[in-house]
Formats: structure tokens, C-alpha cells, sequence
């Protein structure tokens, strides 16, 4: 590798690590896709196949191991982060990592450490960040369209089928132990941090409750509700809605954002928004990106080569990380 080019090393080959980062990856400026890892030999086989990469091992220590691989993407189960990134980060490997960093808030601050003790780069992957129409709302609050955010409300529901189908009930998202609390828990911290960065300000205060339904027709999978509602120090007040309790025409991810003006906007999915004002003709855009780009994976994983190159700090900060999980913890604690 030269200084003008990352080798990147992708470990765990699931829904995120290939359709969003490998594919992503592969057309980054500065990046090149070196290995892949995965403990499962048939999808291990397929995606290096299909994607021409000669070094694809069956162990996370193998991939670490490899010295044309100087960065290493961590896209595999919540429980397995502690030991992958430690392992990685100790061999003086730079490392994106998926959320939560970890089940709890104990193994998430060890991971922090090591990254510190290692002089590396350790950046979160909080995409939400980089998506289109997340980044178009960004913009428009920063230069006050909207008047200072009032209230927020985000709601993200996802099918019942859909997550039996991708976390059966005995998969290890549904382990407390190992998920740090189910899907409800381990979807919530992109919301969150998305938050944080919108209104730039810090949650105070947590209410939360939920509800579990067990859908004996789709194998006793857990039909959650997850409800909050959050007090930031800006002053803003926020609700979140997330639940799993749904068919697929009921699916939706929806923000919105109140201005103390009385304009509103509204975000919908990963690809729309419309903002409301006095005038009757509401403004609207489409943002036409596709695959990784519509998830803002492939704005993220650019912008993590870009550090490594410059030798610099990502904008997405470790602090993030904790401080999106600690909130979701909060909530997963208070909601009991």
C-alpha cells in the first residue's frame, strides 16, 4: 500500500458488510479491498467469487494478520466487537466499527481505550450522518429555515417478517447478553446520534416504556415497542417510536423536525424530504442515490479513508459512540 491508498479488510460478510461496505469499498478513491473474513465458508466463498478478492480467511486473527491489510471493518454480531476490534487495534490496525460498539457500556469504553493506548483511528459507524436527506435536514436547521428545532419526532418501523427472517428468535439479537438489549436497543443508537448531531446539544433527560408481543405465526419472534421521549439541553423535546409489531405496509422510517417559526420538516426514508412553510407550495426533494449511497454506508466509508490518508481524527468521534449508547441504555433501563 502506498500513503495515497488503504488496504481494507472487511470481517463479517452479512447484509451490512457486503451490500453496504464491500460494495462500497471496492469504489472509494484511496481504498482497496484487500480481504474479506467470515465463519461461514459458503458465503465466505460466494462473496470472494464474486467480488474477485484473492485473501479470504475463515478467522478474524488471520485477516488482522495479513500485511497488506491496514484498516479493518468490523460488520458481525455485537457480542463478537469486544475481541475483534481489541485484536485489531493491539496489531495497530485502524478500525470501523458497527454499533453498538458493544452489549454494554463497560466493553464499549475497554474498546475506546485500547484505541486511545493504540494511537489508531477507531470510528463508529453512524451513517445516518451521511445519509442524503438526513444531511439536506442537517443544512437546512444550520442556516435556520426553521427557525431553532422545537420538537422532533422519529418513528422506525420494521416489518415483523422482516426481522424474524433476518434475527429468528433464537439468533443472538434477541440474547440480552449479547445484543445489550434486542433489536429495539441495537437499532436505536443511529437515531440517537442523528439526533444529537441535528440540534447539536445533549440529552438530559430519558422517559421511556415499552411492550413486547411474542408472534407465535412467525416462530415466537418479539413484536417490541419502544417508546421515549427525550429532553435535550437546547431545550428541544423529542419522541421516539420504534417497533417491530408491523406488516409490511405499515413500514416507514419518518422524522420530523418543528421550527419555532411553525415550518416543519419532514424526512421520509432514506431518499425524501419536504419542507413546510408559509408558503402553500411546499418545497420537496428526491435524492436519486442508490445501494450504499442511499444508506450514506458509502459517504462514510469514504470519509473514513479520508482520515486514514490525511491522518486525522474522523468528524464521527469515539465520544459519539458512548454517548449514543449510554442514551439507548437509558432508555432500554427506563422503559422497564
Amino acid at each position: 500500500m502506498t500513503k495515497t491508498e488503504v488496504g481494507i479488510g472487511i470481517i463479517g460478510l452479512g447484509f451490512v458488510g457486503e451490500k453496504a461496505h464491500l460494495s462500497a469499498f471496492q469504489r472509494i478513491s484511496g481504498s482497496r479491498l484487500m480481504a474479506i473474513a467470515d465463519v461461514d465458508q459458503k458465503r465466505l466463498q460466494k462473496a470472494a467469487d464474486k467480488s474477485k478478492i484473492k485473501s479470504a480467511y475463515s478467522t478474524h486473527e488471520d485477516l488482522i494478520n495479513d500485511p497488506n491489510v491496514n484498516a479493518v471493518v468490523i460488520s458481525v454480531p455485537t457480542f463478537l466487537h469486544k475481541k475483534i476490534a481489541i485484536d485489531a487495534l493491539k496489531a495497530g490496525k485502524h478500525v470501523l466499527c458497527e454499533m453498538p460498539l458493544a452489549p454494554n457500556m463497560k466493553d464499549a469504553q475497554e474498546i475506546v481505550n485500547e484505541a486511545k493506548k493504540a494511537g489508531v483511528i477507531l470510528m463508529p459507524s453512524l451513517n445516518f450522518r451521511f445519509t442524503p436527506n438526513y444531511v439536506k435536514t442537517k443544512e437546512l436547521i444550520d442556516k435556520g429555515a426553521i427557525g431553532k428545532p422545537a420538537a422532533i419526532f422519529y418513528r422506525e418501523f420494521i416489518p415483523a417478517e422482516d426481522l424474524a427472517r433476518q434475527w429468528p428468535p433464537t439468533s443472538w439479537a434477541w440474547n440480552k447478553e449479547k445484543s445489550g438489549g434486542g433489536p429495539a436497543f441495537t437499532l436505536s443508537v443511529w437515531s440517537i446520534d442523528l439526533l444529537r448531531w441535528l440540534l447539536n446539544a445533549e440529552v438530559r433527560k430519558v422517559h421511556a416504556v415499552s411492550k413486547d408481543t411474542i408472534l407465535q405465526e412467525l416462530g415466537g419472534t418479539n413484536g417490541y415497542v419502544s417508546l421515549a421521549v427525550l429532553e435535550f439541553s437546547n431545550n428541544t423535546v423529542v419522541r421516539l417510536e420504534f417497533s417491530g409489531l408491523v406488516r409490511h405496509a405499515m413500514s416507514m422510517v419518518r422524522l420530523e423536525v418543528l421550527g419555532d417559526n411553525a415550518n416543519s420538516i419532514l424526512s421520509e426514508g432514506n431518499d425524501r424530504l419536504t419542507i413546510f412553510g408559509s408558503d402553500p407550495q411546499k418545497q420537496m426533494w428526491i435524492f436519486r442515490e442508490s445501494g450504499a449511497k442511499v444508506w450514506g454506508h458509502y459517504q462514510e466509508d469514504e470519509h473514513f479513508i479520508q482520515s486514514i490518508i490525511q491522518n486525522k481524527q474522523p468528524d464521527i468521534t469515539t465520544d459519539d459512540a458512548l454517548r449514543a449508547q449510554e442514551v439507548a441504555t437509558k432508555i432500554l433501563e427506563t422503559s422497564k
